[in-house]
Formats: structure tokens, sequence, C-alpha cells
């Protein structure tokens, strides 16, 4: 019968014929198998291998980065973190520099603590920002901290028109004139981009500036001259000193009043006819350094237009009222005048002093040059009518000849032609000065 008719369970062998039967783990010359690890196992032994690794190679790292480097701190040895940066060194030393300031393109203050915050020196070195950014402490160097620098605001460069500015005269003479008409340069200027200041840079053409001059006139040669002077007309006077004058072979100026011209054109003519000259002593006698610039050139170019509209002949010379005249007044005018002329003897007739008294004034201490002052208008002249031809004797018995300031000036090579005239103008090619010269 075959074998398979028997049940499973008595297929099996014996018990005691098992145990006579070596199996595969028991046969002669084999190591009994350990037991074998899930794979579960396997990841845990893993993990906690690589978390030793880490842990011993972070600690290493840690223990790197923060250990400590020797350096010299302002001139003081101290222990500071490897490649600690400057700030973290200020903060752990407790070193506060005083920040600097932000300055104006001009140097004016614009914003306190506006600079750099320090500055810093490493082995004598000077950083610059960037540089002190990026420095990491690596030991031994020499660090020197200090204040802050200021720091100079934006700014652009822009180039300019330079106008002309006018250069008074270095004293006070009778006379004082244009001797330089001015014309207008060009530079390049730093604008500051915060406050606006510009700053002179490169010449690029030189500007020419206004000068004026002023001298006491000094006739050259053996000429003995005097020019004697007559302030507000014309009036019921003008022709009648007009007589004496010719009388006695004299010349003289007439420094007239715009406002008494009309109706006494006339008078104007004559003065020019009889050879004397016509001046202007401003339209209203308004005292010049008292006045707004438009009504001061309207003083001045109303009596030029009208001593030439009555006859008198163009002049841009003037007498300032009262003498007053200043270097801010010459830059109001515009150029508008080239020449004023004052006086060095005074006859103080105004104040009626006597005939005597008048012919004193005006002769004694003459020299040749001097300029005299009488007047023609403005009250009663009646002792000047009585005291001129004594003036004009005495003096001319000295020698002295009687001249117009033209003529004056012609004797004295110190003025230019041009303001002799008594009509000197601005060139085309010039411009008049906007401000004063520093």
């Amino acid at each position: 019968m075959s074998e398979n008719y028997y049940p499973r369970q008595q297929r099996a062998a014996s018990p005691h014929l098992r145990a006579q039967t070596p199996s595969r783990r028991q046969q002669p010359g084999r190591q009994p198998r350990q037991p074998r690890r899930s794979s579960r196992e396997s990841r845990l032994v893993a993990v906690l291998a690589l978390l030793v690794i880490a842990a011993i190679v972070g600690g290493g790292i840690w223990m790197w980065l923060n250990r400590t480097v020797r350096v010299i701190v302002n001139g003081t040895g101290v222990d500071v973190s490897a490649s600690a940066t400057l700030e973290q060194i200020m903060e752990d030393e407790g070193i506060s520099p005083k920040a600097g300031n932000l300055v104006s393109v001009g140097g004016n203050l614009l914003e306190e603590g506006g600079g750099t915050a320090f500055t810093a020196t490493v082995d004598g070195e000077t950083l610059d920002e960037g540089a002190a950014a990026s420095f990491r402490a690596s030991g031994n160097e020499s660090i020197i901290i200090g204040d802050g620098t200021d720091v100079v605001e934006a700014s652009h460069e822009e180039e300019r028109e330079v106008q002309p500015q006018l250069e008074p005269a270095d004293s006070v003479g009778a006379i004082t004139f244009v001797s330089q008409y001015g014309k207008v340069g060009r530079q390049k200027f730093t604008v500051g981009d915060v406050s606006g200041e510009t700053v002179a840079g490169e010449v690029i053409e030189p500007v020419q500036n206004v000068k004026l001059e002023s001298i006491n006139p000094r006739p050259e040669g053996n000429r003995k001259v005097v020019a004697i002077t007559f302030d507000d007309g014309p009036s019921s006077y003008t022709q009648r000193y007009l007589d004496i004058l010719s009388e006695h072979g004299a010349r003289a100026t007439f420094f007239c009043l715009g406002s008494q011209i009309p109706g006494r054109e006339d008078l104007v003519q004559a003065i020019k006819a009889q050879g004397s000259q016509v001046c202007s002593h401003t339209q209203n006698h308004e005292q010049l350094t008292a006045i707004d610039t438009d009504t001061l050139r309207s003083e001045i170019g109303d009596a030029f237009s009208a001593i030439s509209s009555a006859g008198g002949g163009d002049t841009t010379t003037l007498r300032p009222p009262y003498g007053s005249l200043d270097a801010q007044t010459w830059v109001n005018s515009g150029g508008n005048f080239s020449a004023s002329v004052i006086w060095n003897l005074d006859s103080l007739d105004w104040e009626l002093p006597g005939v005597d008294t008048i012919v004193s004034n005006c002769t004694e201490g003459i020299w040749s040059g001097a300029i005299i002052l009488m007047h023609d208008g403005g009250g009663n002249r009646d002792q000047d009518l009585e005291a001129l031809p004594k003036i004009l004797e005495k003096l001319q018995s000295q020698g002295y000849e009687f001249v117009t300031l033209s003529e004056l000036f012609a004797l004295d090579s110190r003025i230019p032609a041009e303001v002799a005239s008594g009509n000197a103008r601005m060139p085309e090619d010039c411009v008049w000065a906007t401000s004063l010269a520093e």
C-alpha cells in the first residue's frame, strides 16, 4: 500500500527516532547561528551611532567657534571671542566712541552724530568703512578704536556764471570814479545735496570785478588850477554868477538839480555857452544812502536826462547831496553814473557867515587842484555874489586859474580820459556789480 494512506500525523517519525537524526543546525562542523535582529533594531542602532558622532563633531565645532584669542585693544591686552567683530569687541570691553557729525560742504553742522560711528586702526592700518565691517579677530592684532569722524553731505558739481562784485576804493578823496567795469566769469561749484551750500571750485573763465578809485586831484605840470563848484541851481543867481566869471576869465562847474531845470532851460544852456560845465546834483536832492534802489536810480537818471534835454550836454558825473555816498549805493545804482565829486574847501555859505568869512574859507590854505564848494540855490546867495569877485581876484593874483572839473581831471594822468570827459559810460561787453566784494 502507498504511504500516503496513513494520516499526516502518523507520518512524523517517533520522538526517539527524531532525536537520533541530527538536524542541519546540529550538523558536525557548524557553529550555532545567533538569533537574527529585526530591521527596527538595526535602524535604532544606526541612529544612535550617528547621534554620538554628531555630538562629538558638534562639540568640537562649538568649542572651536567659542574659543578666545588674545588681542590688544587701545593698549590693553584682552581675550575676545575668535572671529569677534569690532562692534562685539567694543560692547564686551565697554568702549563707547563718540560718533562724528554730518556736515555741509561748507563745513556747517547738519546733523549731530550723523557721521561715522567710530574709527579703527588694526596693526597700524586705518580701516575704511568696508574693512571695519568685515573685520574678524584672529588673535594677536593691535586694535585702536577712537571717536568717529565727520562726514560731508552728498554733493554734486555745477558750472555757473560768476557775477562781478564791486571793489571799493582803498581811501576816500574828493573824486571817486569807476576805474574798471565788470565782466561775467564762469566757475565750477560743489553744491551740497542737503544744505544747498556752494563751494567754489575750478575757475573756467575769471570774473572781472568793478573797481572804484578815489583820489584828490593832483594837476601835473606847473599850472596852478582851482575848480569852483556851485550846487542847487539853476536859480535866479545863475546868470549873475556867469557874468562875474566871464568878467574874470574864469570857468566853474554847476551841479544842477533836475527838479530846478523846468522853466530854466535857458540858464542851463547859458552855463555851457559861458564855457562852464553842467553836472548833476540829482533830481530832488535826496540823500542817496537813505533811499531804496528804485528811487536811487530815478534820482540819478532823471537828473541826467533833464540836463541833457535842457541843452546842458550829456553827463554821468554827479555830486551826491550832503556829500553822502557809500560803496553799497554804488552797487545799488546799477552803474548809471561814472564819477562822484565832493569838495575839499567848503565856503560854508549856507550859514550866511558874512562875505569876508566866505572869501577866507575859499582862499586860505589853497593849493593847486583844490575843489571849492559854493551854492547857486537853496537860499539867499547875496553874500556869495559879493564874495565871488573877491575870491577870483585874490587867487588870480597868486597865479591860479579857475577851470572846470573836466579840465582839472585832464591834468591828472591817474584819471581816465573817459572819466575826465564827464560822460564815461559802461562798455557794451561789461556788466555792473551785483554785490560788494568781501
